[in-house]
C-alpha cells in the first residue's frame, strides 16, 4: 500500500509538536517494517494516488480535502467528519445526546454570566480546539469569570468544576486501551494542576473503558485519547477528547495498533 501521514500544524499543536511528530514516525517505521510505503505530506500538498492517509490535521480546509479522497476511495484515518465533532461544544452536544458523563456545561451569550451558575468552575473557548492557556480558566467567582470570558477570542461555555483525579485515557477503535495519571512535567497548559495531586481513588478500569470507547464511537473516531475525572466515590466524567493523541506515554504499542487498522481490509 502507498500510505500518507500529514503532521498536526504548530497552531494546533501548542507545545506539543514534537510529540505529535513522534507518534507518525512510530506509525511510519511500523508500516515500512511490514512492506508498505510511506510519505510525509504537507497540508498543501496533493493528496491524490494513495491507498490511506493518516493524519492530525485539524485544519477546515484540509479536512474537507481529506473528505474528497475518502470519497474517491482513499482510507482516512481519522474520519474527517468525526474530527469536526471533536470541537468542544459539538462534542459536549454530543455526548449529552448519548447520556455520557461529563461535568454539567452552560452555552456563554457574550459576556453574560447566568446568576445560576455555581463556583467554582471553567470557562472554555466553545468552538474549535483550544491554541493557548487563555482558552480554558478555572475561576471560582463571577469577576473572575467576567475576565476569562474578555480574554477569550471566541464565543465560550461554562462547565461546572468536579473534584476528584484527573485520568488521561487512550484508545484505538476497540483493539486498544489504556490510561494514566497525568505527568506534571509534561502537561500541556497545567490545567491538571488544578485538581491536585491524585489521589488515586479506585474506580471501575472497565466502566472508565466503556465510557470512552461509547464517546468516540458517537463521534465516529478510531483513534482518540482525552482526560476524564474520577471522583472520590469512583465516579467517572469525560472533560476532554482528542482526536488523535500524541501517545506518550504508551507510543510504540499505539503505533502498532493504528498501522494495523490503516491497512485492514486492504
Amino acid at each position: 500500500m502507498k500510505i500518507a501521514t500529514i503532521a498536526r500544524d504548530a497552531a494546533h499543536s501548542p507545545q506539543m509538536v514534537e510529540q505529535d511528530t513522534a507518534i507518525l514516525k512510530c506509525i511510519e517505521q511500523e508500516l515500512k517494517a511490514i512492506g508498505h510505503s510511506t510519505a510525509r505530506l504537507d497540508e498543501k500538498e496533493d493528496f491524490s494516488g494513495y491507498d490511506a492517509i493518516c493524519h492530525m490535521t485539524r485544519n477546515h480546509n484540509t479536512l474537507q480535502r481529506l473528505k474528497t479522497a475518502e470519497a474517491n476511495g482513499c482510507r482516512v484515518i481519522n474520519n474527517p467528519a468525526a474530527v469536526e465533532k471533536c470541537s468542544r461544544i459539538e462534542f459536549m452536544n454530543i455526548l449529552r445526546q448519548k447520556n455520557i458523563p461529563q461535568p454539567q456545561y452552560t452555552l456563554l451569550t457574550g459576556s453574560c454570566l447566568p446568576a445560576t451558575l455555581q463556583y467554582p468552575g471553567w470557562i472554555k473557548k466553545s468552538d474549535g480546539w483550544s491554541k493557548c492557556k487563555e482558552d480554558v480558566a478555572f475561576v471560582t467567582n463571577e469577576k473572575e469569570a467576567a475576565e476569562a470570558i474578555a480574554a477569550i477570542n471566541g464565543t465560550t461555555v461554562y462547565c461546572n468544576h468536579i473534584e476528584g483525579d484527573v485520568v488521561k485515557f487512550y484508545g484505538v477503535m476497540e483493539n486498544f486501551f489504556t490510561h494514566c495519571y497525568p505527568n506534571p512535567e509534561k502537561t500541556k497548559f497545567g490545567w491538571e494542576r488544578v485538581n491536585g495531586t491524585p489521589k488515586h481513588y479506585p474506580f471501575d478500569e472497565e466502566q472508565m473503558k466503556s465510557i470512552a470507547f461509547a464517546a468516540a464511537k458517537a463521534a465516529g473516531l478510531d483513534v482518540f485519547g482525552g482526560d476524564c475525572i474520577v471522583t472520590p466515590t469512583g465516579e467517572i466524567f469525560i472533560i476532554d477528547i482528542n482526536d488523535f493523541p500524541s501517545f506518550s506515554a504508551v507510543r510504540s504499542e499505539a503505533a502498532h495498533e493504528i498501522a494495523r487498522i490503516i491497512i485492514e481490509d486492504k
